[in-house]
């Protein structure tokens, strides 16, 4: 499995400068939408495309990677048909049925679920008004306290509790646990960026209103009015559910008071995006039907490494798949329906010479929410307390020292991305398997240190990415195989009683 949740590495955080270059070119009141805080250097949302949306280019009129695409969907479309008349001529049937089953039984439940989880996030609107807008709250409620934090904090477990104890519920196959699994972290992301950016907006409107009733403040009150204030809306104005509701369909895990957008949608681009969706998807479910899942159920018998083995080709193949669908289908056509001009979704990943950068650059939305809500506070933290080394002894200057602050926000992000994939998965499989993606990805530290502290490999540029690819084409398979095993094992015995019996 591909990893979602990624980590931001020192040097994030930066100015990111605009390129031009989409079809629907943005609005001049909207072009600054989403400007960074300068004291913590968060990332800018600007209007660009994706740098691998075909369709993007052919908009623009550059017809240079039209063959190649149809080149491409050409040989993907032939060997479809020879995997499917080989299956044809080995059981009688054209397409294997099993799978299909497992995704769409039970499907409108999965569905009115899955409505109803993205709909429960919209009680963080009230939550922000009733909580922190306004001057009735007790101090104890004042958002810049620490009790804010764990009012906060408490809404949110809340809120994950009862939906992954939802699913436990439900009856799903493992197809439909790890879709809504999947989808309630996202969804969990949404919710907190939206409390936690508006919780620090309330705090920074309850210091204006404090600096109103103070002589010779005028400066800081102007500077409080600019951070409340974007192109078009004003906090707490923008409190709104159509805000939270657009903010909800926009695919992007950062709130802010507005974005970059489009001057209209066009929905020939729109539908092209729709059927690469549903194209992409075919060819997911053979792949998996047809090459994955009858190896993983020779698994008891062949073992763990020749399954691994068998199965590299057909994963990087279903993980390339993935990314396509959700970064190049989903997310721009989300975009194109909301209009949100900043397309940057992913970087040139393929390029990366190792984890860290490869976390960088394969899911930036993920990256963004990681770099502002958990890299960028922590080291900002860690960095206070080194300013507070002087009374806390000498024990802890060695500590800062030798620990410096990127280094800490780093290994604290890590930490957190690695929790909530092993969370994820295990809500998923309704298994715990003694923390192996953890581990896996806690490795990662050490990794990143050994490259950084190797000159002779550290410029080794095109052995690192070789490095690099071949971990991820063994790895994964690998993972996937011990995650599934115990449970094509019971299928396996219990086939086996079946039979006896």
């Amino acid at each position: 499995m591909p990893a979602q949740l990624l980590v931001p590495t020192p040097g994030d955080g930066q100015r990111l400068r605009s390129r031009r270059g989409d079809g629907a070119r943005p609005s001049d009141d909207t072009q600054r939408a989403g400007r960074p805080d300068k004291h913590t250097e968060e990332p800018l949302f600007e209007a660009r495309a994706s740098i691998l949306d075909y369709t993007q280019l052919m908009y623009q009129g550059s017809d240079r990677i039209r063959g190649l695409v149809t080149c491409f969907w050409a040989v993907v479309g032939a060997y479809l048909v020879s995997l499917l008349v080989s299956h044809y001529e080995r059981s009688g049937e054209i397409l294997a049925r099993e799978l299909a089953g497992q995704i769409f039984s039970r499907g409108r439940d999965l569905i009115l679920s899955d409505l109803a989880l993205v709909a429960s996030t919209a009680f963080a609107v009230p939550l922000v008004r009733v909580l922190w807008i306004g001057g009735w709250q007790p101090r104890a409620l004042d958002p810049r306290r620490g009790a804010a934090v764990a009012v906060q904090a408490a809404a949110e477990l809340g809120w994950l509790a009862f939906w992954y104890g939802w699913q436990g519920t439900r009856g799903w196959a493992w197809s439909q646990r790890c879709f809504f699994a999947l989808h309630t972290a996202v969804n969990w992301m949404k919710l907190h960026s939206y409390l936690c950016n508006n919780r620090r907006l309330a705090g920074r409107l309850r210091a204006r209103e404090e600096l109103a009733r103070q002589p010779g403040a005028a400066d800081q009150i102007r500077a409080l009015d600019a951070a409340l204030r974007g192109p078009t809306v004003r906090f707490p104005a923008s409190q709104t559910l159509a805000n939270y509701a657009l903010y909800q369909l926009s695919p992007t895990l950062v709130y802010e008071l507005e974005y970059p957008r489009t001057s209209h949608i066009r929905w020939g681009y729109v539908a092209e995006k729709m059927a690469g969706t549903a194209g992409i998807f075919c060819v997911f479910y053979v792949v998996v039907a047809h090459l994955m899942i009858p190896r993983l159920e020779q698994m008891p018998e062949a073992g763990v490494v020749r399954t691994a083995v068998h199965l590299m080709g057909p994963m990087a193949t279903c993980w390339l798949l993935f990314f396509f669908i959700t970064f190049d289908s989903i997310a721009n056509g989300f975009a194109e329906l909301t209009m949100f001009a900043d397309r940057r979704f992913y970087d040139d990943w393929w390029n990366a010479r190792g984890l860290d950068e490869f976390s960088r650059k394969w899911n930036r939305p993920v990256h963004m929410f990681l770099s502002r809500h958990v890299y960028v506070p922590v080291r900002e933290s860690w960095r206070a307390y080194g300013a507070a080394t002087p009374a806390l002894g000498g024990r802890f200057r060695r500590l800062l020292k030798a620990a410096p602050a990127s280094v800490v926000a780093m290994a604290a992000t890590f930490f957190f991305s690695s929790v909530l994939h092993e969370l994820t998965l295990v809500v998923a499989c309704r298994r715990w398997n003694h923390g192996v993606f953890f581990f896996s990805q806690m490795l990662q530290i050490p990794m990143i240190v050994f490259v950084d502290r190797v000159p002779w490999f550290r410029d080794q540029h095109a052995l690192r990415n070789w490095s690099f690819w071949l971990a991820m084409v063994t790895y994964q398979p690998l993972l996937l195989c011990l995650y599934t095993y115990n449970a094509f094992a019971q299928r396996a015995q219990a086939a086996a009683a079946m039979a006896a019996g």
